[in-house]
């Protein structure tokens, strides 16, 4: 027996809900762009019903018959999973369709063959992402009002994650109607408003205020407990709760802390029995965790982050680099979970452009290690803008699902899952393997500014480091650091940062090049999506790693007072920068217009040409100057202008001429 999917299937349900609605419309519109509507075709039946005695988010799919199929869900989030295996499964839709441009051909119907089908338990039980960094996501005019939010929430649906974090507002209205939980911001514990707007004249202290204190949050919670949230206690960003000093012995400040998140704990729970509470850790809140100096309920769920770049390990102090484990300790009680960057935008070595500078299997082995360490109730992966980052947030979904996923058989499913032939058949095996070869090179090629091998930065080190020391030179600070690059630099002179920074470029860039070449040849066979994804964040990579080494080569022209070589090598580094741009937005074509807007984001490549170019006016000056007329008629003679030439064109004169 089997069930025959067509778009004439009726589908109804024995409960009403906003959700689930939008899954049922979801469906039918997944139907719409697989299916033809042939009128000869079945009509089969599909009937959702709910059941207590599933565990929360599972369900069971079951053919009646051959024109029936009853679907039994635990909850909303249960029956939305259902109807996404099915588009899966029969239709075909893969996860990041959207994302990754799938092409459908159309038939007139699907089968489903399977008898009896049954969800398995994800691995992790809170499965979410954080958008933090997502600008170019929260201000994308995708043609139809939030539709990049809406495809983006639908994306974490599809990889089976259940919640996202983000403050209040459009985005997280939308994501509380398709079914998802909302995860509270940081630094607002439960978003209660500011204290001193709420209780005026009181001291902010909690041991001066507590009844003042406990009632705010009581309020907040009275207000919003009909929303699908997270509770995620804290200490508040706007003002003073707590006396101790992180000077004080780490049992006081246990105890102080303690008193505080176990009040807004209470008000939760006085409330929301059931409702999940997490309490997201840094630095110094770990130490008094692994130290056991928190006394909070076992039900309270410990987040652990990373240091930003994907390593569970303390945030580096300054230039030092002592690696400090940042990891709960084996065998502690509670509930415990981690926040995990696959994108990061710190200005620093951020990853806003570009994928994952690391090994996918780093990372999983990263993850399955705080696993075992009883990290499994929760899961926060920072997904940026989601299009750059599509394969490690589909990697990471799967490890969340099942921890135990080989991540290279996943790979090769990946790409033959999305790369396809131009007429879209699958690739030879041949083929693939070229493909499969390119994205494991690419972390290995990667510019690595320490010895560790998780230690690989993103497009931001060139594009903002150069941008701090072009800028640095332009205002005349070249006799002291430069703060942007003291973290891993070092505190040492302008000019042996500048090395460092050329040094660690330069090692990258053969291994890009190679990269490159082996990434076009790939790309022969497939379709423009290559272009648009690993090969074109390896072009861009590239450009931004020879505009870096052009700019520190110009640094010792200007030391040696080689004027003219040094105005060439600034505008071959403005060049570099700006044909990164241009290979970014050589990828925004079709439905992307639009999207790749990366002046609103710490990656401004264009800023970052800008300075370049304003940075030429000095060595002009000090070379051509005060006529800025000699460097054009040595250049080009009896047919110079009598005019001074602006910078740009007499730099291209000079690039044609080789000279």
């Amino acid at each position: 027996m089997e069930f025959l999917l067509t778009r004439r299937v009726q589908i109804s349900a024995q409960w009403s809900s906003e959700p689930l609605r939008r899954a049922m419309d979801r469906f039918r519109r997944d139907l719409e762009l697989t299916l033809n509507s042939g009128e000869l075709v079945p009509a089969g039946r599909i009937l959702l019903c709910l059941s207590r005695d599933l565990a929360p988010e599972q369900y069971t799919i079951d053919l009646q018959s051959s024109d029936s199929m009853v679907i039994c869900a635990a909850d909303d989030l249960g029956a939305v999973y259902a109807l996404l295996w099915l588009s899966r499964t029969a239709l075909n839709i893969q996860p990041l369709w959207f994302w990754n441009d799938q092409k459908f051909e159309k038939r007139e119907l699907a089968a489903i063959r399977e008898q009896h089908i049954a969800a398995r338990p994800a691995s992790v039980g809170l499965r979410g992402w954080d958008f933090s960094g997502g600008q170019l996501l929260a201000n994308w005019d995708a043609g139809a009002p939030n539709l990049g939010w809406e495809m983006a929430f639908e994306a974490l649906l599809r990889l089976g994650g259940n919640f996202v974090a983000l403050p209040q507002g459009a985005p997280a209205d939308l994501a509380a109607a398709m079914g998802l939980w909302r995860l509270q911001p940081d630094g607002q514990p439960l978003e209660a408003p500011a204290f001193a707007n709420a209780c005026p004249g009181k001291p902010a202290l909690f041991s001066a205020s507590a009844g003042h204190w406990e009632k705010l949050w009581a309020d907040t919670v009275e207000q919003n407990k009909h929303k699908k949230l997270i509770w995620r206690l804290g200490l508040p960003g706007d003002c003073a709760i707590l006396p101790e000093s992180t000077a004080a012995p780490l049992d006081s400040q246990g105890v102080s802390l303690s008193r505080v998140l176990r009040a807004q704990y209470d008000a939760v729970r006085t409330r929301l029995p059931a409702a999940p509470v997490c309490f997201s850790l840094n630095e110094h809140t770990a130490a008094l965790a692994r130290a056991g100096a928190l006394a909070l309920p076992e039900d309270v769920i410990l987040l652990w982050p990373d240091n930003g770049h994907g390593k569970f390990l303390a945030p580096r102090p300054g230039s030092a680099d002592p690696r400090t484990p940042q990891l709960p300790a084996a065998g502690t009680a509670g509930r415990q979970g981690v926040f995990f960057h696959a994108a990061v935008s710190d200005g620093v070595a951020g990853n806003c452009l570009t994928m994952y500078p690391a090994a996918m299997e780093q990372a999983a082995q990263e993850l399955c290690d705080v696993f075992e360490l009883g990290a499994r109730a929760m899961w926060l992966v920072s997904a940026g803008c989601v299009k750059p980052h599509v394969y490690p947030l589909d990697v990471l979904a799967a490890l969340w699902l099942d921890v135990d996923t080989d991540l290279s058989a996943h790979r090769t499913d990946y790409l033959n899952t999305y790369y396809r032939a131009p007429d879209n058949w699958a690739l030879q095996p041949r083929q693939l393997d070229d493909l499969n070869t390119c994205w494991k090179s690419w972390p290995q090629a990667t510019a690595a500014y320490g010895a560790w091998p998780d230690q690989r930065a993103g497009e931001q080190l060139m594009v903002c480091g150069s941008r701090a020391l072009a800028a640095a030179w332009l205002a005349g600070r070249t006799a002291t650091p430069v703060p942007a690059l003291r973290w891993a630099a070092g505190d040492k002179p302008f000019a042996d940062q500048l090395a460092w920074l050329r040094e660690v470029c330069a090692t990258a860039l053969p291994g890009f090049e190679t990269l490159q070449s082996g990434c076009e040849y790939a790309a022969r066979p497939t379709t423009r999506l290559w272009a648009d994804t690993l090969l074109g964040q390896v072009r861009l990579y590239r450009q931004c790693l020879q505009g870096t080494i052009h700019l520190c080569d110009a640094w010792q022209s200007w030391q040696q007072r080689e004027y003219r070589t040094c105005f060439r090598l600034l505008g071959r580094a403005a060049n570099a920068f700006d044909t990164a741009r241009r290979v970014l937005g050589g990828c925004a074509h079709g439905r992307w217009s639009g999207f790749y807007r990366q002046e609103e984001t710490a990656t401004d490549l264009g800023r970052t040409v800008w300075v370049l170019r304003s940075l030429m006016a000095l060595p002009r000056a000090a070379g051509d100057g005060p006529e800025y007329t000699t460097w054009q008629r040595d250049l080009l003679g009896d047919k110079a202008p009598a005019a001074a030439m602006l910078d740009e064109p007499l730099w291209t004169a000079m690039e044609k001429a080789g000279r």
